[in-house]
């Protein structure tokens, strides 16, 4: 390898490192790899330092067959839950855009590898935030029109948790003033 070129192939493989860690598959691989060859070092570690064959050294073994049998199995399933990632992120967007309807045709997209009460969590999510957007929408049509007493009743029932709180805080505050 000629020495003057090294430089830039260090910073190239550097910078495509860190390009890949927005890569999502990859973030949940190496999480899943982090979380369980930290215990694989230290238990192999252990299991240098004791003598071979004994109850300790194969307790150890134990440990470290079970850790290799429990990341296979969580590389197993890692698409599911990259899959399942993805469309909950575009959903939530979704969700914040105001795009209520296509936010749930969205999370119908995890039927297939949720439960029918996590997708129902997921359309009752969808619900409320519609029902709160649109009450906070009646109630600027309401103030505009005159009608304060009903838009500020409107407005205080809007569920604090929801995006739309914001909102209609904002609301009751010019309501007030």
């Amino acid at each position: 390898m000629n020495p003057r070129l090294a430089p830039f192939i260090r910073v190239g493989g550097l910078i495509v490192l860190v390009l890949m860690l927005f890569h999502l598959p990859t973030r949940e691989f190496l999480k899943v790899t982090f979380m369980l060859g930290i215990p694989f070092v230290f238990a192999l570690a252990f299991m240098k330092k004791s003598s071979k064959y004994s109850l300790g050294w194969f307790a150890t073994l134990f440990l470290v067959l079970m850790v290799v049998g429990f990341y296979l199995y969580m590389l197993t399933g890692l698409p599911q839950r990259i899959t399942l990632h993805e469309i909950e992120i575009d959903a939530t967007v979704l969700l914040t855009e105001g795009k209520f309807d296509e936010a749930q045709e969205k999370f119908s997209e995890m039927e297939p590898y949720v439960s029918p009460e996590t997708l129902n969590k997921k359309y009752t999510l969808v619900e409320k935030e519609k029902d709160a957007a649109l009450k906070v929408e009646e109630a600027g049509e309401l103030m505009e029109a005159g009608e304060k007493e009903k838009a500020r009743q409107l407005l205080e029932s809007v569920p604090s948790d929801s995006m739309a709180q914001r909102e209609a805080a904002r609301l009751l505050k010019t309501l007030r003033e």
